[in-house]
């Protein structure tokens, strides 16, 4: 199988953003005065939309949870959007995607402010053609893929092909009718049975393996 469009999402699977993303929680219950998680149950907030992480670990309700995420961002929007690094080998896969005449595009769930921020801290603002980020309406992963693939005027998905390292990313691959690769170093599928049911083309046990899916995924000449 070949690929012309490869779908990206952010935390987890192009830039290993854990510390920011961890230490900004660990703000947020300084801040208000919540008991602390263990660090094993923080690393959970990698992925999903804050607000569901909030009310799931902390037990708050959606008022409170938006007031959390409100002070998360107070230091994740300053300092914590910068503290991490690019997963080795995404630059070499992304020059590769360019030079075969394909197309990279990021779809995350993470705000579209948050995004943003990161992708110019890490040196990938420019690297992609589309980007489809959460909004304070909180789209699905499918939603992202679809909002992209429409941005670049996309027509078949059976040339697309969505990386990344959770249940998000493949369950939205799957309602959006595109192919999924799994990003299994990332933080999303550390439980048993986390992947059932997604039928991964392609299970990358590091960055490295991810980069060499995505080279033998490229078109080839003739």
């Amino acid at each position: 199988m070949s690929y012309r469009l490869f779908l990206f999402d952010l935390d987890g699977t192009l830039v290993d953003t854990s510390p920011g993303i961890m230490a900004s929680v660990r703000h947020v219950e300084q801040r208000l005065g919540l008991s602390p998680l263990p660090e094993e149950t923080l690393r959970r907030f990698i992925g999903p939309p804050l607000e569901d992480s909030f009310m799931k670990y902390y037990g708050a309700d959606p008022a409170q949870a938006r007031r959390m995420v409100d002070v998360y961002r107070e230091r994740y929007g300053v300092t914590g959007f910068r503290e991490g690094r690019v997963y080795p080998g995404i630059l070499e896969a992304l020059d590769a995607i360019e030079a075969a005449g394909c197309v990279a595009a990021v779809a995350t769930l993470k705000h579209h402010e948050m995004a943003a921020l990161s992708l110019k801290a890490f040196g990938l603002g420019d690297r992609f053609a589309a980007v489809a980020a959460g909004t304070d309406q909180h789209p699905s992963k499918a939603d992202l893929i679809r909002q992209a693939m429409g941005e670049l005027g996309w027509e078949d998905p059976a040339s697309a092909v969505m990386l990344g390292d959770s249940r998000y990313d493949g369950v939205g691959a799957l309602e959006a009718g595109v192919d999924f690769a799994a990003a299994a170093y990332g933080f999303g599928f550390g439980e048993p049975g986390s992947m059932d049911g997604l039928d991964p083309v392609f299970v990358a046990e590091s960055p490295e393996a991810l980069g060499e899916f995505i080279r033998r995924s490229l078109p080839r000449e003739g």
